[in-house]
């Protein structure tokens, strides 16, 4: 297993290039999986961190005839 390894080695060292590519690919892929599952996990497997999510409402308005945008909720926060 290790002349194996010896191997791979000096094959990956003869095209830098290719091996470089390889390596961005699979930190790429590693770094994509992990953030989709962080996501999917935040946002379907855990429940939300309130007692009763079923009531939650979240109400958005726009006033173009005043050109302001008002969400109740961010303004709920800030005070």
């Amino acid at each position: 297993m290790l002349t194996d390894l010896k191997y791979a080695v000096r094959t990956l060292a003869k095209s830098p290039g290719f091996t470089l590519l390889a390596l961005l690919m699979l930190a790429l892929g590693i770094g994509l999986n992990t953030a989709i599952f962080s996501l999917i996990d935040d946002l379907f497997l855990r429940g939300l961190s309130f007692k009763e999510p079923t009531r939650l409402v979240h109400m958005y308005s726009n006033a173009k005839e005043r050109a302001t945008l008002v969400d109740p909720i961010q303004a709920l926060r800030t005070e």
